[in-house]
């Protein structure tokens, strides 16, 4: 049996008839946010970049679901499990449902049956319902810790209309604790778009997430030409200019500038320091798996996944579901043996599906874990698939 995740389950016309709508919509030409998986879902994402958004569970304890989801997909299990026990237990009997389902799955996955079966008694006195069970699955193989980022891409022109898109994955970010922006592919930046992106850096390196930009020597040489010395305008541009050259580690040009900047303005500028060398050499947005890969086949019944969907094994997947798809105007994905997935592969997935969405097709994933669903939700999968809980 499924459900959708939160919330009463859609009829059929509900359900596709936003994603339809917005199919037909055009980009704006304004600067874009994807993930790294390629070129090939850049146009659609283009499309479907302004509806992004994190979805509205009903539910009060949302910060703590979208914080679990991301530190699930990154592996952190036990953290993951704190985050959900104190929310609830915090909460007391105004908790979610939806809540109580990513515990209980989480101790599910991570074979913790001890902490299911009493959970599962408070579940069904809260909820006055029989609770999920625990089934035949196998717990989740758990992955290393990874030192990798979660990532976005710029493409097109940086401006202020990026706000709502940008502010969203920096949440993200802020969550994972470190945030990657890649500038490689930007055509332009406005005024409005540079104090944009100082100021969402300047945010997370103020709550202590490693920021790291990369691309930095492309952002450079679309900033440098509108540095004027002596005219006190495009304040921005300077701050950009001097944090590109700070994590590019050119010392020589950044204090060139900065005296140009203290001469402009009149007052002192940013001092520079030496970036973390690991922050400089992540370029790959790839992550290690330990080595575990997911079991992806192609049933009547579906495209099914198993196991953990990884940065690792994304590319192989896709191709398949792309082919299992390029037929098909209703693209069934079976996911019920689906344990985790990962950050990077959720964006990748999200890239895809929006493409599909674009050439007309519709997505329905069927049996997710509450804690992989939560995910798709804050990455924004939903806008673009349909969606349905299992319940065990």
């Amino acid at each position: 049996m499924v459900i959708p995740f939160f919330g009463k389950k859609p009829s059929d016309s509900d359900a596709h008839s936003a994603a339809d709508e917005r199919a037909g919509g055009k980009p704006d030409g304004n600067s874009i946010l994807d993930f790294p998986h390629g070129d090939s879902g850049r146009s659609a994402l283009a499309q479907a970049a302004e509806s992004i958004q994190v979805s509205d569970s009903g539910l009060d304890d949302n910060a703590a679901v979208e914080e679990a989801a991301v530190l699930y997909a990154n592996a952190n299990d036990e953290p993951a499990r704190v985050v959900l026990e104190q929310a609830i237990d915090a909460a007391g009997g105004r908790a979610g449902e939806g809540l109580w389902r990513m515990l209980l799955d989480l101790y599910r996955l991570t074979g913790n049956k001890e902490a299911f079966d009493t959970r599962a008694v408070g579940f069904a006195q809260q909820f006055e319902i029989s609770p999920p069970l625990w089934g035949e699955a196998e717990p989740v193989v758990t992955a290393p810790v990874r030192e990798s980022s979660p990532a976005v891409n710029l493409t097109g022109t940086l401006s202020a209309n990026a706000r709502s898109q940008f502010e969203q994955y920096a949440r993200i970010g802020a969550k994972a604790g470190k945030l990657r922006i890649d500038m490689s592919r930007l055509r332009g930046i406005d005024e409005a778009g540079a104090a944009l992106l100082m100021e969402v850096v300047t945010d997370l390196k103020r709550s202590r997430t490693r920021v790291t930009l990369l691309g930095a020597q492309n952002a450079l040489t679309l900033v440098e030409p509108r540095l004027k010395v002596g005219e006190k305008e495009h304040a921005p541009f300077w701050l950009l200019a001097l944090a590109l050259l700070q994590q590019l580690g050119n010392q020589d040009r950044f204090d060139e500038i900065a005296l140009d900047y203290a001469i402009t303005f009149e007052e002192s500028p940013p001092s520079f320091e030496i970036p973390e060398p690991a922050s400089m050499t992540d370029t790959s947005g790839l992550t290690d798996t330990g080595g575990f890969e997911p079991r992806v086949e192609e049933p009547a019944g579906g495209f099914a996944l198993e196991g953990t969907l990884s940065s690792n094994s994304q590319t192989e997947t896709l191709r398949r579901l792309v082919a299992y798809a390029h037929e098909r105007e209703l693209v069934d994905i079976d996911a019920r043996a689906l344990n985790r997935l990962e950050f990077v592969s959720a964006g990748a997935l999200f890239n895809q599906f929006a493409q599909f969405q674009t050439q007309g097709k519709k997505v329905e994933i069927r049996g997710v874990n509450a804690m992989v669903a939560a995910l798709m939700r804050v990455m924004g999968i939903d806008q673009v698939a349909r969606i349905e809980l299992s319940r065990r």
